[in-house]
């Protein structure tokens, strides 16, 4: 593990409990980020009703934390953390990946999310629903995780994690 300054969000969501293998995702998901030296920690955020979680990520060690909500989580980042990643336990993401959405993040002091380009049709429609065209493709990009965010940024509130502002940073991401 790193030093502390890149700490991960990673947001419980419905299906974190459901099997991958062997495993529950949100468990496969973190022991796969605790294994990526730049990252520093690991913060669960889990809301009460999904606490039962917690007992499956005891066995992930010390730098795994479970918090009730983001702002629990924001509050508690030390004064070193650097970077914010927000991770969503569905996907996948190579340490290459992380690697460069931090050192992005550190370059610039921007937000930065990785993106693929976008393979599917896609609409627009009128107000009753009816179709008016196809957009071009090749400006629209699909969103993938981490989302990277400056510390500073999350930590005066400036940004919201998981919020991706106009003017953020896009690399390029892994394919699913």
């Amino acid at each position: 593990m790193s030093d502390g300054c890149v700490v991960v969000l990673v947001p419980v969501t419905g299906r974190a409990g459901m099997p991958a293998g062997d495993l529950p995702l949100l468990v496969r998901a973190v022991r796969g980020l605790i294994e990526i030296d730049v990252i520093g920690r690991i913060v669960v955020i889990a809301p009460e009703s999904e606490m039962d979680i917690r007992t499956p990520l005891s066995e992930c060690g010390g730098s795994v934390r479970v918090m009730p909500d983001v702002a629990a989580a924001v509050a508690d980042l030390d004064a070193d953390t650097r970077v914010v990643l927000v991770h969503d336990p569905r996907a996948s993401a190579s340490a290459d990946l992380i690697e460069r959405v931090v050192a992005t993040v550190l370059a610039d002091d921007l937000v930065v999310v990785p993106v693929l380009p976008c393979s599917d049709t896609v609409k627009r429609l009128d107000a009753d629903g009816f179709i008016i065209d196809s957009p071009d493709r090749e400006g629209l990009r699909v969103i993938r995780t981490p989302l990277g965010y400056p510390a500073d940024a999350i930590r005066s509130g400036a940004l919201v994690p998981g919020a991706v502002p106009v003017g953020a940073r896009t690399v390029p991401g892994d394919p699913a």
